[in-house]
């Protein structure tokens, strides 16, 4: 389906806040999609949809009625590609890779041209016009060949032949081979890899790419062909070559956004079939296989706002993606059920698996295919086949299948010691009494549950009268339900799948999404507040531990403080053990409150509790002098850690006394800039220090809620996030309970800790890893807690709704988050699945005795021994829905490899590994090369008569590289330090300006001279003029009216002189550019008919162009006046070459209709003596819409310019109209002569 978008307005900054997704960027867009199924399930993403059909006028109506800031025509099929150059020619903003270049690997002449040009290789293939021409080359490349028509798209109309006869068969149906009706023949080569290669570029660099294999061998359509990913059977030399073509490829086409190419591969030997620049229908495959959203990544380079090049890939070591198609043949009465060259399928299924078989198991069963239970029938057609499908059915025999087969693959198979039974299409079958031979019968009975049918005959498409014995049971096959396959590498794979015995139960690879998701260690919470906690019978408790686990905190450190109780002593504590022994949904640990008088009373409990709190800022009970607990400090155990929640200079005092003492002090909940400022500043001397900050604070300020002034400022809050570095544990605290006021739940806050954290993961101001760090590993390892192995969390992210908070209050209610808890696991049991406690979820342990092995003395200091979390920039892609261990990918350089050497690996690894090519500089290599081997160097350019093909073939290729780096970079310093004069003795706009403008694109300075106000004037002649500039500058261009003055002129120049227009003669640069003009327009200079219309007489152009027409294949027709008439010398040319075709005074719809070029002139009063012979001749051919009627839809109507009246103004808006766009190609190709005659 194709689909067009249709962006309203610019898109807004990217900051960390911005979500990720393109949509959500832009504030407002529009799709256009051909068909309504297309967005039938993601409708919603767009702000307006169009069902219309992708035409031109359409496109143009809803872009000026939306007013749209740009176009995305590469998210489609090929329908908008279609109309790309000329909306592009009509000013419509498009986004991403240039229409032009699109054009260029569109146009198989064009894209034949640039493969050749960097060295990427592809089959040989020509279009021919006739049946001679087609035989002949067949014989030349040799068969088999592909044919089709050349005006189809794709695998259209194409066909695969075997022999003449073949050949000679699809000719002959064919209504005409022609010049209007040419075919396209291609080498096809037989038992070679297809393989897809999905990219996506900026600026002709490559930031990502995933490449795939097909089942099939080349010849399936890539539509109906099986696809793997990653990559099982490639040779990783086979990979290094198809990356360093795909490099070349993008970088030649400048490509911006999404590109596919298709590639065969044999023998290492790889050849580039077809390239798309746009997203292919194995992009939503490669994006779901890999977890990296390609077209996010190509959306975000087409409008030029940053993301992640290469994200890293986090796939499980045996896990493989599998797409098969969907086909319909039970609903098209008749159709041969046999994969080809044209495609057949109407859907696709993919599906994951530990290997390719296990997958492709899946994928096939999801399409409703039936496994078979004892009968297989077999129809094997070519003896090679038979070989190679030899060992798969020993192994079905093996296994216990009955064997049923036709004749000639039932004597193959008993020949090789197999039992088989023998079934064929038997003549009268209807009153035949040997129906148990009868292969029909056995099909229509539903006798047999597999038919592996393999046809030899598969080598061209017969007429739909013709019916085989082979077509007769594939169609009953199909029309009774009878699983079929028709391909032998299908058939390979799916019986080794089969042989595999595989379970098919569910794994969690089996399922993706379009959010991530991540399993995590069960997670802690530092600081789990109980209101109740000491109070008789309180169940407080039970509410926070079951709050806890149902929300990922299959840990908690249950502060020693409660609202108005608190665990100082033995009584206080057996009063909370009492309350947990109630039932406590997840392990815990106690902790002790310390208090001025109770340092004795605390060492009864020491063994029973995990560490020590000493209270500053907490709802009551708090301490008001440090000395008063400098005696906990020497009672206390040093194995044990102690905690406080001090601040200002209470933290200074409690840190000075904690290093007088050489002890572990953890302070919890801060909340200002100068405490984490003061932390971590301590932590930097050395001071064994941890923290931990609510997560509360890092979302809530006293802009928030004014009236509570336990959350931080907006500027404390800032100075949070900037320390994050410094902060070592996340926690809930007593923070959202005092937010919430009197009455608050005991489990508030608790529900929110995590769909907040991960919602700051979604928006790139935290990773998973922070996370993990913060709420497992680093809690764990400051309290040294117990493990739990069988404890995780599953969290969702990535996906948008509005939280509700349940029956608990939250200030966030209400509030779009993007994360929440799927599932809690809690020892090897689901306890929690979408926040609901399963009924017989496990219980949780007291777990406060628990103590490592004391640290010996001088251990490094915590800090030392804490990972930091630098908050790496994250994938931008969505993750896959599992936890795995990222690929590791080569760093960008290898010391001392070749340049352009690209490490890869066998299996998963290479499709990850990002090409090692250095960025390209301001010149290329390539132009580098093709410059140095310039036959133009300081060569005078004064006629076309001086150049063979080659010359041209160099100059065009150059002028493709100034084209390029005109687009990338707008300047390029080849010329840089030259000079160039122009001097024009008659009046020049398009010739001196595309001089001038291309030796600044070039780097350099020109000299205009104006010979009004030159000593020519005084009357110097033409070679003293030419000798003295010949001193200020490197290059002389000329224009006068003396037929001889560019001879002269380069007789007496000391620097190369290059001929603008020399009389009536020649104009050789502009010969140049209008042969380019056509090259690239049209794809190809060879077999068109060109056609001169005005003054041929005194056309300098034309005499230059026809000249240079002499190397190539073309019909030439003269339409002139006979007073204008082309010079007979000229005519001779033409004549002698075979390519004059017709001669008039009169423009008929005929030669307007042969004709694929109509090159027209101006009639030039300023060589008419006679001003009323002038008149008489001005405007003998004028072109406008009626004349061009009857002309081509691709012809091209070209004119060196100026013009008077001989081409209307209505004929600018038609898409043929190139003269315009000629002046652009002139910049390109005088940029290339510049720099060829001039480049050092």
């Amino acid at each position: 389906m194709s689909n067009l978008t249709l962006e309203k307005v610019d898109c807004v900054q990217n900051t960390p806040e911005t979500p990720n997704l393109p949509r959500e960027k832009c504030n407002y867009f529009q799709i256009t999609p051909f068909n309504p199924e297309t967005v039938s399930t993601d409708y919603d993403e767009a702000d307006r949809l169009y069902f219309e059909n992708i035409n031109l006028e359409t496109v143009l109506d809803i872009y000026q009625l939306e007013s749209s800031s740009g176009v995305i025509i590469s998210m489609g099929g090929q329908t908008p590609n279609n109309i790309a150059l000329p909306l592009y020619r009509l000013n419509v903003n498009i986004l991403g890779t240039s229409p032009e270049m699109i054009d260029t690997a569109e146009n198989r002449y064009k894209f034949s041209r640039l493969l050749d040009h960097i060295d990427v290789d592809q089959p040989a293939w020509k279009e021919l016009t006739s049946i001679e021409e087609a035989t002949a080359f067949c014989a030349k490349v040799g068969y088999p060949v592909l044919v089709r028509p050349s005006y189809v798209l794709s695998g259209a109309a194409m066909n695969t032949v075997y022999s003449l006869d073949d050949l000679a068969n699809y000719l002959n149906q064919a209504a005409e081979v022609s010049r209007e009706h040419p075919v396209v023949i291609t080498k096809y080569i037989e038992n070679a890899k297809e393989i897809e290669m999905d990219a996506v570029a900026r600026n002709g660099v490559l930031v990502g790419h995933f490449i795939s294999e097909h089942v099939e061998n080349a010849g399936v359509h890539s539509g109906d062909a099986t696809l793997i990913l990653p990559p099982q059977d490639l040779d990783p030399e086979t990979v290094r070559r198809i990356e360093e073509a795909t490099r070349k490829i993008g970088n030649a086409l400048n490509v911006t956004g999404p590109f596919n190419i298709q590639f065969i591969a044999k023998d290492n030997d790889i050849k580039v079939i077809e390239c798309n620049v746009r997203a292919s229908r194995s992009f939503p495959f490669v994006s779901k296989v890999m977890g990296v959203d390609l077209i996010e990544m190509a959306t975000m380079a087409m409008i030029g706002k940053p993301f992640t090049e290469y994200p890293p890939v986090t796939i499980p070591k045996k896990y493989v993606g599998v797409k098969v198609p969907q086909f319909s043949f039970s609903r098209l009465s008749g159709a041969d059920p046999v994969l080809g060259v044209e495609m057949a399928s109407t859907g696709e299924v993919a599906c994951f698996g530990r290997d390719r078989y296990e997958a492709y198991l899946k994928a096939l069963i999801s399409t409703g295919f039936k496994l078979p239970n004892k009968n297989v029938l077999f129809s094997i057609g070519s003896f090679k086949e038979k070989v190679e499908m030899l060992p798969s059915i020993r192994k079905l025999h093996a296994l216990g299948y009955n064997l049923f087969a036709t004749a000639g693959t039932a004597d193959y198979l008993k020949e090789h010691g197999l039992p088989v039974k023998y079934l064929d299409v038997l003549a009268g079958e209807e009153e035949d009494l040997k129906s148990e031979y009868s292969l029909t019968q056995h099909l229509a009975n539903n006798l047999i549950d597999l038919y592996i049918n393999l046809p030899s005959s598969n080598r061209f498409r017969r007429p739909a009268n013709y019916m085989s014995k082979g077509y007769r049971t594939r169609r009953m096959a199909v029309d009774y339900q009878t699983p079929l396959v028709t391909n032998v590498k299908n058939a390979k794979l799916l019986i080794e799948a089969i042989a595999r015995h595989y379970s098919m139960n569910v794994m969690s690879i089996d399922c993706q999404t379009s959010y991530r998701a991540v399993i995590l260690p069960g997670l802690i919470n530092v600081a789990a507040f109980v209101p109740g906690l000491a109070n008789p019978d309180s169940p407080d408790f039970q509410v926070v531990t079951k709050a806890s686990i149902a929300n990922g905190f299959s840990m908690v450190r249950i502060m020693p403080v409660g609202v108005d109780s608190f665990v100082t002593d033995s009584q206080a504590l057996r009063t909370t053990q009492h309350n947990s022994s109630k039932g406590s949904y997840c392990d815990f640990n106690l902790s002790v409150t310390a208090t001025s008088i109770n340092s004795e009373k605390v060492g009864l409990i020491t063994s029973e509790v995990g560490s020590l709190f000493i209270p500053f800022n907490h709802l009551a009970g708090n301490i008001n002098k440090v000395a008063t607990v400098t005696s906990h400090f020497a009672s206390w155990p040093t194995n044990k850690p102690i905690i406080t929640d001090a601040k200002a200079t209470d933290l200074a005092s409690i840190l000075l006394l904690a290093s007088l003492h050489n002890r572990n002090i953890h302070v919890m909940s801060v909340t200002s800039k100068e405490d984490i400022g003061l932390i971590a500043l301590s932590k930097e001397k050395g001071l064994k220090v941890t923290c931990d900050v609510a997560i509360y604070s890092l979302f809530l300020s006293t802009d928030d809620f004014p009236g509570c002034a336990c959350l931080p400022s907006k500027k404390d809050q800032e100075a949070l996030w900037e320390h994050l570095d410094s902060i070592d544990i996340f926690s809930i605290g007593s923070l959202p309970y005092q937010v919430a006021g009197k009455n608050a739940s005991p489990a508030v806050g608790i529900q929110d800790a995590l769909p907040l954290l991960f919602t700051a993961v979604s928006d790139k101001r935290l990773t998973v890893d922070d996370v993990t760090s913060r709420l497992h590993d680093n809690p764990k390892r400051v309290f040294e807690l117990h493990d739990q192995p069988d404890a995780s969390v599953e969290v969702e992210f990535d996906r948008p709704y509005v939280f509700q908070g349940h029956d608990v209050w939250s200030p966030f209610a209400g509030t779009t988050l993007k994360a929440s808890v799927r599932r809690v696991t809690f020892q090897g049991k689901t306890s929690c699945l979408d926040g609901k406690m399963i009924p017989d979820a496990p219980k949780g342990t007291d777990m406060s005795a628990h103590r490592l092995t004391p640290p010996p003395q001088g251990s490094p200091a915590v800090k030392d021994t804490l990972p930091t979390s630098p908050r790496p920039e994250s994938s931008l892609g969505r993750r896959l829905s599992f936890s795995a261990t990222p690929l590791q990918r080569p760093t960008r350089f290898k010391p001392n490899a070749p340049d352009g050497y690209a490490p890869s690996a066998s299996g998963d690894e290479f499709v990850t590994v990002a090409p090692m090519y250095p960025y390209p500089s301001q010149v290329s290599p390539s132009l580098q090369q093709l410059l140095s081997q310039s036959s133009f160097k300081q060569k005078h350019i004064l006629s076309v008569g001086q150049f063979t093909r080659t010359d041209l073939h160099l100059l065009f290729t150059v002028a493709q590289e100034m084209r390029l780096g005109v687009q990338r970079h707008g300047i390029l310093d080849i010329l840089k330090g030259r000079v160039l004069t122009t001097l024009f003795f008659e009046p020049s706009t398009r010739t001196s300006a595309s001089f001038d403008a291309a030796m600044q694109r070039l780097g350099g300075r020109t000299i205009p001279v104006s010979t009004e106000h030159s000593s020519t004037q005084k009357g110097e002649t033409l070679q003293d003029t030419i000798r003295t500039l010949g001193c200020y500058s490197d290059a002389i261009v000329l224009r006068h009216p003396d037929d001889s003055s560019a001879a002269t002129a380069a007789k007496f120049s000391p620097v190369p002189i290059i001929n603008a227009g020399n009389g009536a003669v020649e104009h050789p640069t502009q010969a140049f550019l209008d042969l380019f003009t056509i090259r690239e327009e049209l794809g190809t200079v060879n077999d068109i008919t060109i056609t001169f219309t005005g003054d041929l007489k005194y056309g300098r152009t034309v005499h230059s162009l026809v000249k240079l027409l002499q190397f190539y294949e073309v019909r030439v027709q003269l339409v002139s006046p006979k007073e204008l008439a082309i010079p007979d010398e000229v005519r001779q040319q033409l004549i002698l070459s075979g390519q004059l075709i017709l001669e008039s005074m009169e423009l008929t719809p005929e030669i307007i209709a042969r004709s694929d070029v109509l090159y027209c002139t101006r009639v030039q009063k300023e060589r008419f003596k006679d001003s009323s012979e002038y008149e008489q001749l001005k405007n003998v051919f004028v072109i406008d819409n009626t004349v061009l009627k009857h002309a081509k839809s691709q012809m091209i109507v070209m004119h060196p310019l100026p013009r008077n009246q001989e081409v209307c103004e209505e004929v600018d808006f038609d898409q043929r109209a190139a003269y315009f766009r000629q002046m652009k190609y002139g910049l390109y190709c005088r940029m290339a002569l510049l720099a060829l005659v001039m480049a050092l």
